[in-house]
């Protein structure tokens, strides 16, 4: 008999995290019974709900943005580093570094075991107001963040008025326009329909944001040896299939954004060192707390 296999997510149907999900399920069909909770966020529920429904096995998997782990993991901060990956392949490497057991560690002290990072994307700036070019440009703007005090502390540094929101009400903010700007990876900023309200975008790549796909250990556990076989080959063949998928994207969005009418800039290296300069300090404050984490860089 199929054991049963809830998954839960935040995104809709169009995201490139739903179809990566429904890649795992369908991997995983022969030997488990499966629903997916597309998006919570859609039943009124945070999205940061996903952690603790999760470890209480209300779910058994499911994927999350990174930094709404930083209350049981505060080392996952590394990944929000500003500036930290000149690019994906860079992030990529430090994740098949013994970071993924580091984390997995943590994760397992709450009742979770890690499935793999998944790629959320190079994170860029949008606003409703003018384009950001130099940190100027940012002064008296109200910007959406994560509610992680890092990316709070991040983009108050360079200027913005930040305003902590987690997914479901991020959502609300935007259909009502009660935010100036906002950073995300392209593939939130068109999904969301963030480009319907904010006509500035900016690709800073200030991050490259990772989620955790996660299931609830004491679920894996009780699985049989081929139950248990079948989730983690199923979970590799996704997580491929996921980077794949998130790598191929960007460029696809950026010629939609184009389509829209959208003023897309780029920073130039002076002004990027800006940036870069106003924000190392989070780089020497998270080393000082975590120094045991300079071994994965």
């Amino acid at each position: 008999m199929k054991k049963e296999l809830i998954f839960g997510g935040y995104q809709g149907p169009q995201s490139i995290h739903t179809q990566s999900a429904n890649d795992f399920l369908k991997n995983i069909n022969d030997k488990f019974n499966t629903t997916f909770i597309m998006d919570v966020t859609s039943n009124n529920d945070l999205a940061s709900s996903l952690i603790d429904k999760t470890i209480n096995e209300e779910i058994h998997s499911s994927y999350l943005l990174s930094s709404y782990y930083e209350k049981i993991i505060p080392e996952i901060k590394l990944l929000d580093l500003p500036y930290l990956f000149k690019n994906r392949n860079e992030a990529y490497k430090l994740l098949e570094t013994n970071f993924f057991k580091y984390i997995n560690d943590i994760l397992k002290k709450n009742n979770l075991t890690l499935l793999g990072f998944w790629d959320n994307g190079v994170r860029h700036l949008s606003s409703k107001i003018k384009s950001i070019i130099i940190p100027d440009d940012c002064e008296n703007q109200v910007l959406r963040t994560t509610p992680s005090p890092l990316h709070i502390n991040i983009f108050k540094s360079i200027g913005f008025i930040p305003k902590p929101l987690d997914v479901r009400d991020f959502k609300i903010a935007i259909k009502e326009d009660t935010i100036d700007a906002q950073e995300n990876p392209l593939t939130n900023y068109w999904n969301f329909g963030i480009y319907k309200k904010q006509k500035f975008v900016t690709l800073s790549s200030h991050m490259i944001g990772f989620c955790l796909f996660v299931i609830n250990s004491n679920y894996f556990e009780e699985l049989t040896i081929e139950e248990k076989k079948c989730i983690i080959n199923s979970s590799k063949k996704s997580n491929i299939f996921q980077r794949t998928l998130a790598i191929n994207e960007d460029d696809i969005l950026i010629e939609k954004i184009k389509g829209e009418g959208i003023k897309i800039s780029n920073l130039s290296e002076d002004n990027l060192n800006q940036f870069k300069k106003l924000t190392q300090v989070f780089h020497e404050q998270y080393f000082q707390e975590f120094p045991q984490m300079k071994k994965f860089i």
